[in-house]
């Protein structure tokens, strides 16, 4: 389930507060059931948790939250980890459509008390919505670190490497690239400090991946450099990465990938092998 309710205590301490009941008409519309029978809203303090999956769960998240209102709910907040749209937090060409800015304006139309995200990909989504905090990323990262012991940090960019440097003691360097922005195509990569890497372990970090050729090349990039190994932290992951090439180790040269946030379905069970439960998904 995506969407979860939760009342928040006295000590900000939650606990969820009833089942949301969601299912399908046969036109694909929503059928919603939120069982707030015996609960008074008007005391109570909210928090509605959106784990993302996909787009038509903003139409869900407007649904539950105007009714939670209409029912007398006055205090809402949103804790939304991955913010849909992050990545496209710029235009370059006329015919592109600036979605970031208006997932935006339809988050802040829901007047939440506040929206709390996990790691945004950068400050144009922290300016973009009303009352909105960062959770901490630096704990989730520092249990990649333990588990991968890394001698050196890589950032794939410049911009990466001044979120998550000054976060940790160790020492760490990052890429350089030159990438076409229509087609996303990697057009020259090369280490800032290129001596940094030889003959180390090196542990890649990052906010989001997909199907993650830019975390192919940074892999390929360290090793040509003399890295002993690379791993890899992301904190949200698409389920797109089981389509490209990082998650064959002998073509990748990642040793192990670590995610706080993987954005496929949570709930999903089967006895078939997936290539993704190759993906430790850090609490």
């Amino acid at each position: 389930m995506a969407i979860k309710l939760f009342s928040i205590g006295l000590f900000d301490e939650k606990d969820e507060l009833t089942s949301i009941n969601m299912k399908i008409f046969p036109d694909h519309t929503p059928l919603i059931h939120v069982d707030i029978e015996g609960f008074e809203l008007s005391t109570l303090k909210l928090e509605i948790r959106w784990d993302y999956e996909n787009d038509s769960e903003l139409m869900d998240l407007i649904y539950i939250t105007r009714y939670l209102q209409d029912k007398g709910a006055p205090h809402i907040g949103l804790t939304m980890p991955y913010i849909p749209n992050a990545r496209y937090d710029r235009i370059n060409n006329d015919d592109e459509v600036f979605t970031l800015k208006y997932f935006a304006e339809v988050i802040n139309s829901l007047h939440f008390d506040y929206v709390d995200v996990l790691d945004a990909h950068s400050n144009v989504s922290l300016a973009l919505i009303d009352r909105v905090r960062q959770i901490d990323v630096a704990p989730l990262i520092q249990k990649a670190i333990d588990d991968f012991k890394p001698d050196v940090l890589f950032m794939p960019d410049e911009g990466a490497h001044k979120r998550y440097s000054k976060m940790f003691t160790l020492p760490s360097t990052f890429g350089i690239k030159t990438r076409d922005w229509r087609t996303g195509e990697i057009k020259d990569y090369f280490l800032a400090e290129q001596n940094l890497v030889e003959d180390r372990r090196v542990l890649i970090i990052d906010d989001i991946c997909s199907r993650g050729g830019t975390f192919y090349y940074s892999s390929k990039l360290l090793r040509d450099n003399g890295a002993t190994s690379t791993g890899l932290y992301v904190t949200h992951c698409e389920e797109n990465i089981a389509n490209g090439n990082l998650l064959n180790k002998e073509k990748s040269g990642i040793e192990q990938i670590y995610t706080a946030n993987p954005l496929w379905h949570r709930d999903m069970t089967t006895s078939v092998y997936s290539p993704l439960d190759e993906i430790k998904v850090i609490d």
